[in-house]
């Protein structure tokens, strides 16, 4: 008899898991380190640009300041290749030991910092960052030619020059006047420290625009860091407040019970304020070569969708209805499988056909992918009725969420419950993490910001010393002196930061385009406070420096303006 029953049973079915497939800590911990990835491909690109920019300044400074030496080179008979090679020199192996240095610790602290971020959601083994060689050689290579190209440019303009020319000072530029003076009703009005200021900005235009590139890639690189922690945050109200306006979500027993005796149980709940049943499918969407994974909701009385769910329409912002032969799909969906409104895909299910589908609508939503189906769309398409396995629910005011969900589970034909605020708490301990990779990303454009602006200050002071002593030997006090320079890096940081939100906004919306994942839409839009942050950190980094550059401006020994360079 017990091999008659044996058989008879079927075939047993192996299942294999891996790791990612049966943990969602690790599937989580992938999909939060895609964002990671994503952020990591977009902000070194600005980092290298700003520090090109100081490479530049710096290197093509020292090359200038050496002219004379260069001359002396030049005239016992050295070639260009090797008074160039001096500073190639210099540059390269700097540039490798600063590589080496930032690779170590790059590859050391950073990482760690983005995964204690992690390291409190997940269920994770121990982090141990390996040593990475390629990521050093594109480091050295990346500063080698940023420092060399501009060590060869410097050069090459110094070596045109005849060794009788290099050996004399270099001429001061020519004042000039600015097409300001043209407009008297304002240039009148100007103090004598403002208009020397105005004119002095022009005087040195080089520097001038390098400061306004430097600071309006500082100022960008913090206002997209403020723009995209709002930009992830806000995704969870609008998604959880704006959107989905119902309360929970219940699981129900449908091999076991009928839909009509389900409908009743659930009416029977004093806590129940309203309720809509759904059927819910997870399919794949295929359009073209493209496919995506979405969940089908079919809702069993259209009508009153929207006490549960807003469907707004991504163009007008207005309320769509569900219509029959058509569907509603999500507005990342039909980006990522560029469809439009009429457009047509398939759906395929398990244990059904591929169907078609027409789209009547794209509607709003931030966090995962849904279709949104009448019954009789349904039944048309697949041949049969929806199967209703959830329901939507509101509850009364003042009812306990825990007991009520004890309660509820108690009954057999229900198999589960969820609250919204739950789902969307889970998801917010995700986006969360990323901020303090963004706070880390804020304070590593504000070192930079400090290191750009006190370093063309700095130059401003060397290659003006003489000016500087000189004005002090006239009488001016040593406010006045501070002033006399400081006003040029207001002004210089104002404009920049002015252009800096510009460059932010286009920063700002192509970071958050490129780190969205799959499953979620960030917020697009670019707050105000953004804007404000940005500008007062780089004002402030401004204050800072000139703060450091007015003791220096005192040390200027007045003797200067009397020395003879020679």
């Amino acid at each position: 008899e017990s091999e008659e029953k044996i058989s008879t049973q079927k075939e047993p079915q192996f299942y294999t898991f891996n790791r990612f497939e049966l943990s969602s800590d690790y599937s989580s911990f992938y999909n939060d380190s895609q964002k990671v990835d994503s952020i990591a491909k977009i902000f070194p690109v600005f980092f290298i640009i700003v520090a090109a920019l100081v490479c530049l300044t710096t290197m093509s400074r020292m090359v200038e300041e050496q002219r004379i030496q260069i001359g002396t080179y030049k005239a016992l008979g050295y070639s260009a290749f090797q008074i160039a090679g001096k500073y190639l020199f210099y540059s390269e192996l700097s540039s490798i030991l600063g590589s080496c240095i930032g690779t170590i610790l790059g590859l050391q602290i950073f990482p760690s910092i983005i995964f204690n971020c992690y390291k409190m959601l997940y269920n994770i083994p121990v982090f141990k960052s390996s040593f990475r060689p390629l990521y050093m050689l594109g480091c050295i290579l990346v500063s080698a030619l940023c420092t060399s190209a501009t060590v060869i440019y410097a050069c090459i303009k110094e070596l045109r020059s005849y060794p009788s020319e290099l050996m004399r000072p270099k001429a001061p530029l020519n004042g000039k006047r600015v097409l300001l003076e043209k407009v008297g009703f304002i240039w009148n009005k100007l103090s004598f420290l403002g208009k020397v200021t105005l004119r002095n900005l022009f005087r040195y235009k080089k520097r001038f625009i390098m400061t306004l590139f430097g600071v309006a890639g500082c100022t960008a690189l913090i206002i997209t860091g403020f723009g995209l922690k709002n930009s992830i945050k806000t995704i969870a109200d609008k998604q959880f407040e704006d959107i989905f306006v119902y309360d929970g979500l219940v699981v129900m027993d449908t091999s076991n019970y009928k839909e009509d005796k389900l409908d009743k149980k659930l009416s029977s709940f004093k806590e129940i304020d309203k309720h809509l049943l759904a059927q819910s499918t997870d399919v794949k969407l295929l359009k073209d070569d493209k496919n995506q994974s979405a969940t089908v909701v079919v809702i069993e009385n259209p009508e009153k969708i929207a006490d549960f769910i807003k469907l707004k329409s991504v163009r007008s912002n207005q309320e769509i209805q569900l219509e029959n032969g058509k569907v509603i799909i999500t507005e990342k969906l039909s980006k990522l499988l560029n469809i439009s409104v009429g457009d047509d895909f398939y759906v395929k299910s398990e244990g059904a056909d591929n169907v078609k589908l027409n789209v009547g609508a794209i509607s709003k939503n931030y966090t995962m992918h849904y279709v949104y189906m009448s019954p009789e769309t349904y039944t048309q398409v697949y041949g049969k009725s929806p199967d209703y396995n959830v329901s939507f629910i509101n509850l009364k005011q003042n009812v306990d969420h825990d007991d009520f969900k004890s309660k509820l589970v108690s009954n057999k034909e229900f198999l589960g419950m969820s609250y919204k605020y739950d789902s969307a708490k889970g998801f917010m301990d995700s986006v969360n993490s990323l901020n303090s990779i963004v706070v880390l990303l804020i304070v590593c454009a504000g070192g930079l910001a400090i290191i750009v602006l006190y370093n063309l200050a700095n130059i401003n002071i060397t290659e003006r010393v003489r000016e500087i002593a000189t004005i002090k030997v006239l009488g001016f006090y040593d406010k006045e002196t501070s002033s006399y320079i400081c006003s040029e890096n207001y002004i210089s940081s104002v404009i920049g930061i002015l252009i800096g939100f510009a460059a932010g906004k286009v920063l700002h919306y192509f970071v958050v385009i490129t780190s969205e994942v799959d499953v979620v839409m960030f917020n697009r839009e670019l707050v105000w406070w953004a804007y404000l942050l940005g500008a007062l950190m780089t004002f402030g980094f401004t204050i800072i420096v000139n703060l450091i550059l007015h003791f220096k401006l005192k040390k200027v020994d007045m003797v200067e303006s009397l020395k003879s360079v020679e």
